[in-house]
């Protein structure tokens, strides 16, 4: 099934695995009432997100001794804080990130263009589509912690009030239940910069294609202001995403370093399994942006 998919599906896609986190920007045509909705969710979202992070913050204080429960308080922060440092990025971005979307959903159905599309998704999608899967599943083991380790919510947060009511307690459930999608979604938004990257790439190699068929002068300039656009394309794709990116760097570089540390001392072996894993997750995330950018060079290098 996954081999059927089109450009326009894997569009698609990737738009429904990031939806959540409102980051996505809305068309062009889109009415001014609807550009206010998506701006007042994202402030919201960011709001949400501070309701885990000072919570958090509390609970960090309260295990400042236990240095194991402290890594992983500190782990779960720095996820609540991406959510937050994304969401404004993408809010600060909206308008060049609706650009460079709106310039592929345009293009997309170009015919040369196509046939290379269906080619990376070809080539892609097993690798893409997976890691959707994994991120997801890896958020719905997280909300269901509760069920099976001795913990009250999903975030192990600590309140400096009491929450033993049962009004309070679903409601603290429910927010971190839908946190815990919201941050699966900010974590897919590497799959968002990857396929910009991708779909710049793959109009780089169809210029290639054009130039190599070059029979007359004309050809040529038609093809060098082509190319000329393509670069400036380019340059504002990698403009949108390149915080995204940094802050991705830092955090992984971050966390890898309290992985390390949890190696080395005595720790549960199941605790070590846990770091090992959001590092090799951290460093996938790095890795998903990485690749189509050095194939996005070297389909600038060739021109």
């Amino acid at each position: 099934m996954l081999k059927q998919i089109t450009p326009e599906k894997s569009i698609y896609i990737i738009w429904l695995s990031v939806a959540l986190s409102f980051c996505w920007p809305l068309p062009v045509n889109s009415t001014r009432k609807q550009i206010v909705y998506i701006k007042i969710l994202q402030i919201s979202a960011v709001i949400s997100a501070f309701m885990i992070l000072l919570p958090l913050i509390y609970t960090i204080h309260l295990n400042v001794h236990n240095l194991i429960n402290l890594f992983q308080c500190i782990c779960l922060l720095i996820c609540a804080f991406k959510h937050i440092i994304q969401t404004v990025i993408c809010f600060i971005k909206y308008n060049a990130l609706q650009r460079v979307v709106e310039e592929m959903m345009i293009c997309v159905k170009e015919e040369q263009l196509y046939d290379i599309l269906c080619m990376y998704v070809k080539k892609y999608n097993i690798f893409f589509g997976g890691t959707i899967v994994l991120i997801y599943g890896t958020a719905t083991v997280f909300v269901l912690g509760p069920i099976f380790l001795p913990i009250s919510f999903p975030w192990g947060t600590e309140y400096p009030f009491q929450i033993n009511y049962t009004t309070i307690n679903v409601i603290i459930y429910a927010h971190q239940f839908f946190f815990a999608y919201q941050c699966a979604a900010h974590t897919c938004l590497s799959l968002f910069g990857a396929l910009l990257l991708w779909f710049a790439t793959a109009r780089f190699e169809c210029l290639i294609k054009e130039l190599q068929k070059i029979t007359s002068i004309d050809m040529l300039i038609v093809c060098l202001k082509k190319l000329l656009f393509l670069r400036r394309y380019a340059e504002e794709v990698v403009h949108c995403i390149r915080f995204l990116v940094f802050y991705a760097i830092a955090i992984s570089t971050f966390t890898l370093t309290l992985s390390g540390i949890i190696m080395i001392i005595n720790c549960p072996l199941f605790v070590k399994i846990k770091f090992i894993t959001i590092s090799i997750s951290l460093l996938m995330q790095i890795y998903i942006y990485a690749w189509p950018a050095d194939h996005m060079q070297d389909m600038k290098n060739k021109q």
